[in-house]
């Protein structure tokens, strides 16, 4: 228990390093949550502060979720019981992108989560992350949506976890974790609830589109 809940707070206090407010302040002198969307992840970054600045906030969330599973997930309270791998996984997953969600060194106001997300899934299963970077750049050129291709990309994660453990699994060493599976699962059912507002507003036709990345241009 006292090594669950030591990942569980590091991990989150990880995840509350605000990337945004920190980048927006330092080079612009703005506060990022009175921009835009008013939040602080890279989607609003992009827009506020230009895409180098967006670039950087984006890898650092990114970053974020990857330390959160590959370091803190690591840590052990000396003759505390162990924890299994899944166990580990999932709090810090949980934990960081909770912290970018509502992070304690920014007013608990901060974005979306879905960087923080995928670094740390990346961190625990790197081989998925081609998938999901995959469907998630064909559903940003396709829609200029970012919240739709977070949802796509959510949705593909259970999806190739599925196919590399049927394909792959013996070659790699990974079987299939029904718990994983669930979280997975899980992961697509909150992050369309968390954009349930941003896709509503893409299905009405009353979203800001990142036009400059379309394939197909809308017409005027």
């Amino acid at each position: 228990m006292l090594n669950l809940l030591l990942i569980v707070v590091a991990s989150y206090l990880l995840g509350s390093f605000p990337t945004g407010v920190v980048a927006a302040r330092l080079t612009r002198g703005i506060e990022i949550r009175e921009r835009g969307s008013g939040n602080t992840g890279a989607t609003n970054s992009f827009r506020v502060l230009g895409w180098k600045l967006g670039a950087i906030v984006a890898i650092v969330d990114i970053a974020k979720g990857y330390a959160a599973v590959a370091l803190v997930s690591r840590i052990s309270i000396p003759q505390s019981p162990g924890l299994p791998e899944s166990a580990r996984f999932i709090a810090a997953s949980l934990a960081a992108v909770l912290g970018h969600i509502k992070p304690a060194f920014a007013g608990f106001r901060g974005g979306k989560g879905f960087g923080t997300a995928a670094g740390a899934i990346t961190a625990a299963y790197p081989i998925l992350a081609p998938f999901c970077l995959a469907a998630f750049a064909i559903a940003l050129i396709l829609s200029g949506y970012v919240a739709v291709s977070a949802a796509v990309a959510s949705l593909a994660l259970p999806l190739a976890y599925l196919f590399t453990v049927r394909a792959f699994g013996s070659a790699l060493g990974l079987a299939f974790d029904p718990v994983i599976f669930g979280f997975f699962v899980l992961a697509f059912l909150l992050t369309v609830l968390g954009a349930r507002k941003k896709l509503r507003l893409y299905l009405n036709g009353e979203a800001e589109l990142f036009e400059k990345l379309l394939l197909f241009k809308p017409r005027r």
